[in-house]
Order: structure tokens, then C-alpha cells, then sequence
């Protein structure tokens, strides 16, 4: 009996999120090149960070921006990030097996860039998030823009269309809980979060966890 009762404790915990959801981050060494503009690579960092699951698998690489940006920022209400100019290049991120957005769409295998952006001021949006800040996911290839800012937006949504995804495809943006990154830590909508360095500002992504909307 107490050995059936041990095994049946050990596979509750074993089923329950909190103990199956841990995440470490390692090193994710330089930037991948190919499909990715020589002007993109420049922007970002020369160590990546990569995100593990409980069973060692990779669930994405992050190669975040070195270069200030350029621009001003925008200041209004669900703003937290009031510092980055929307559409702003804020580094790529590299899935080597099939991966999933906040709002649960489909990511392929491949390298994409991060920018950021804002969601609309619209009903709906309503609930989606406590604040308005996100990253679009859009395909490394198909976003030349490099350094400049994709102000416009529809611009910036119709680059991030291009992943193949009926919504825009996005990464959600925290404030971070740290003081220097990387740095792996859970919210309490019990999405796990990394603080990354980027371009000299402390970001969270992210990296587990999906809108309930």
C-alpha cells in the first residue's frame, strides 16, 4: 500500500504544471546567419540565450539588440514601455522544432524577428493582456527593414502576416522582475517569463504561457 500510495503522489506532482513546467536558460552561442540579412546580425548580440523545458528540449533562442534604439518612444495609457518607439527592431528569435505564440498559433521551425508594437485600443483586445505591450514575430527573410522602425501600423502587421498566422503573430511583454538579465522567473497568470538585456533596457518575453482570451 505504501508503495502504491508513493507512486500515486509521484505522478500527481509529476502531472501538475508547477512541477512539470521547469525552465532553465544555457547559452545559445552566435546568431544563426543564414536566411537572415547581414544587417540584421549586426544589431544583435554575439551570445544568444537559450530557453529549455523540464526535459532539456530547446524551446526557443534569443539573440537580442545591442544597438540603442533610435526614435522616440510613445507615451500613452497600458503603455510600459514608453521608451521604445513602436515597430522598433528588438531582436530574433530562432525555434528549431514547431512552437506556439501567446495567442496559441502555430510558429514553425525558423528564425524570426521581434518588434515592437502595441495592441489596439479596440473592444477586441479587451482582456487580452494588463497592458498594451507586445512583439511581433515576423520572418527573419522577409524583414528588411534592419534598423529602422516600422511606425506604421499596418505595415507592421502586415510583415507580421507573413509568419502564416489569421492574427498577427506576437510574444507577450513584461516588465521585468530582475535587475540584470537572462532571467527566468513566473508571473502569476503563471506564464514564465526571461528578462533579456536589450539594447541597454531590461525586457521580459514571454517564453511559456498563453492569453486566457
Amino acid at each position: 500500500m505504501n508503495k502504491l500510495l508513493l507512486s500515486s503522489l509521484l505522478a500527481a506532482c509529476l502531472a501538475a504544471p508547477g512541477f512539470a513546467a521547469k525552465f532553465t536558460t544555457e547559452s545559445a552561442g552566435p546568431p544563426p546567419t543564414e536566411g537572415v540579412p547581414a544587417e540584421t546580425i549586426e544589431l544583435v548580440v554575439e551570445d544568444g540565450v537559450a530557453v529549455k523545458n523540464g526535459a532539456g528540449e530547446t524551446v526557443a533562442e534569443y539573440w537580442m539588440r545591442k544597438a540603442p534604439f533610435e526614435g522616440e518612444g510613445t507615451s500613452a495609457f497600458g503603455v510600459r514601455f514608453d521608451t521604445i518607439p513602436e515597430g522598433a527592431f528588438l531582436g530574433i528569435v530562432r525555434y528549431t522544432e514547431k512552437g506556439s505564440d501567446f495567442r496559441e498559433q502555430y510558429i514553425g521551425p525558423g528564425v524570426y524577428t521581434l518588434r515592437y508594437g502595441l495592441h489596439p485600443e479596440d473592444g477586441n483586445h479587451m482582456g487580452v493582456a494588463p497592458s498594451r505591450d507586445f512583439a511581433l514575430l515576423s520572418p527573419a527573410d522577409k524583414d528588411t527593414a534592419t534598423n529602422e522602425n516600422v511606425g506604421d501600423f499596418d505595415a507592421l502587421m502586415d510583415l507580421s502576416f507573413e509568419v502564416g498566422n489569421a492574427h498577427p503573430t506576437v510574444a507577450r511583454v513584461e516588465l521585468p522582475d530582475s535587475e540584470e538579465g537572462p532571467t527566468l522567473w513566473e508571473n502569476d497568470y503563471e506564464h514564465w517569463v526571461l528578462d533579456l538585456d536589450v539594447a541597454g533596457e531590461l525586457v521580459g518575453l514571454v517564453v511559456y504561457g498563453h492569453s486566457e482570451e
